[in-house]
């Protein structure tokens, strides 16, 4: 592989080198120019040739070019990483898009010679990713983790995520997902990255549970997102299907009463217009209890907050299991009235994870306090950090992750009381612009360290199932980069990586490393045609 590339880099080097000496003085005879880049005259007739034989296109001088050359690359390779790599295209149709753009005559592009290219990539991203966390200096940094279980029919995947940063820890291919196999996995990796997990947060599957009590050493709360999944398949199917059919009732009897308005009985048109009420009724019945539905499925979320959404005053684990309770019951009477039976005890389960869902806020709360006790916060700053301050950057920073309107619009409400309360307390005003944006810069951090959901491992177990269906299949080499392409390659808004979240310091570009490391691209090759058999030419057989 070594002299095959070093071989395409003497090739490369002088095909530009000519291409450069006829672009800087003309067209010399051939010994002129062997003799001006110092080559034998029958390798420079052999390239001339090559290049005569390549100029088929009005673009085709561009590509012999240095910088036309150095920007094939950069297509190539970046075709290869964000559409194979990231989106799991075939090479069989990235080889079609690179003839459809006429470079086929300049790189070899079949789909053998750009999956040799995927390998030598999905080779040098975990070299990447060993690189840079050696580069770490090693420091004792805590985490809030995520972790679930992926399947894809018998294929399973164990993930393992920091919550507040979104680095993934552990994406690994196992035989089974217990407690003696996550614990060999993650215990070496996280020892080898001086993390120390505070907090874990999974659905009540006994390994996870045990992992987190027995070996994190920490506290394992109930997934916010779970726990309304489960009530949203017992209910909110049911639900809507009820008021689509109430609705096709009620647009039934209202054509049979019209119809009978110009032909019926008396007796017909009162018949019909009582059962067009009923099911008048019935669909508002429906709608009402639907809407109550929606109602108590957000008042989930909102119970499970380190604040009061009406007035931003401190939740403990013994409001939110109150709260929690409330909707339990109310889910119950809306399934008594609409005559749902619970065949599968989801509020058994349900209430199973209240108080796992209540120690959430008790934890963080806990946290808080260690922290601001390690930095000896005097008490009247330490009351104005945890009710003034931390409570309008807590709803500010709520208020920009959800997507969901009608909470979008309460966390508003709420961070604007918040803010109304922060510009009237006597203390900010005390406070210098810098004090202010020191203590800031340190509430948002806590803000930020309060998760209650694994949502964002789900929705990197939804990206495998469609990279595991798109590829038609994961392998464990494939797997490994696109674990590296999530910590080092994608970046958010504010252009950072999950690692320079994580670790708190820069890194190279992923996408230039590689272009430094990938080499040369391939040459063109000529294909033998295919020859088709005809059945009619009769092959004579010697005796």
């Amino acid at each position: 592989m070594q002299n095959e590339s070093s071989k395409t880099q003497k090739i490369r080097t002088t095909s530009v080198a000519i291409f450069t000496k006829i672009k800087e003085s003309g067209k010399n005879s051939i010994r002129k120019l062997a003799d001006l880049i110092n080559r034998p005259k029958s390798s420079v007739h052999r390239h001339l040739q090559a290049q005569e034989r390549r100029d088929l296109h009005p673009e085709s001088s561009l590509w012999e070019s240095p910088e036309g050359y150095a920007w094939l690359r950069i297509l190539v390779f970046a075709t290869l990483y964000v559409f194979c790599l990231g989106r799991g295209v075939g090479t069989d149709q990235l080889s079609l898009f690179f003839k459809l753009i006429r470079i086929d005559t300049h790189v070899g592009l079949s789909p053998s010679a750009l999956q040799h290219l995927v390998q030598q990539m999905e080779a040098l991203l975990p070299q990447f990713q060993d690189s840079c966390e050696k580069s770490v200096k090693k420091a004792n940094r805590q985490v809030v983790v995520g972790m679930d279980e992926t399947f894809f029919g018998s294929f399973l995947i164990l993930v393992l995520m920091d919550l507040q940063s979104g680095y993934l820890l552990l994406e690994d291919i196992s035989d089974d997902r217990c407690y003696e196999t996550w614990h060999a996995k993650t215990t070496p990796r996280l020892e080898s990255l001086g993390i120390e997990v505070s907090y874990a947060v999974s659905d009540r599957a006994k390994a996870l549970i045990k992992l987190a009590l027995t070996g994190f050493d920490c506290d394992s709360g109930a997934d916010l997102f779970h726990a309304q999944q489960d009530v949203s398949r017992w209910l909110g199917a049911k639900l809507g299907n009820r008021c689509k059919s109430a609705q096709k009732e009620l647009e039934a009897a209202q054509h049979a009463e019209n119809k009978a308005s110009s032909a019926g009985t008396e007796d017909e048109r009162i018949m019909l217009q009582e059962n067009r009420m009923a099911a008048e009724k019935t669909l508002a019945a429906n709608q009402q209890s639907q809407s109550d539905y929606h109602d108590n499925l957000q008042a989930i979320s909102d119970a499970v907050h380190p604040f009061s959404l009406a007035d931003s005053t401190q939740n403990n684990a013994v409001k939110v299991e109150e709260l929690l309770e409330q909707r339990a019951q109310a889910f119950e009477k809306i399934a008594q009235q609409q005559g749902i039976a619970d065949n599968r005890n989801t509020m058994k389960t349900f209430r199973n994870q209240i108080q796992p869902l209540a120690v959430t806020v008790s934890c963080w709360w806990l946290w808080v306090w260690e922290t601001l006790a390690k930095l000896a916060v005097d008490e009247l700053t330490q009351n104005w950090l945890t009710m003034t301050l931390l409570p309008a950057v807590y709803w500010h920073h709520q208020m920009n992750k959800t997507q969901n309107r009608k909470a979008k619009a309460q966390y508003r409400k709420a961070w604007e009381q918040a803010v109304a309360n922060f510009d009237s307390h006597p203390f900010t005003a005390s406070l210098s612009d810098g004090e202010i944006q020191h203590w800031l810069a340190l509430v948002d951090s806590m803000a930020r360290q309060f998760h209650r959901s694994s949502s964002a491992v789900e929705g990197r177990n939804g990206c495998l199932s469609q990279m595991y269906h798109n590829g038609r299949g994961l392998s464990k080499r494939r797997l490994q980069s696109a674990t590296v392409i999530h910590n080092y390659g994608i970046k958010r808004e504010d252009g950072t990586t999950a690692a320079m979240r994580l670790f708190g310091t820069e890194f190279p570009d992923l996408f230039s490393w590689l272009l430094e490391h990938m080499g040369e691209l391939p040459l063109p090759r000529k294909g033998r045609k295919r020859m088709l058999p005809n059945p009619l030419k009769l092959i004579s057989v010697p005796a």
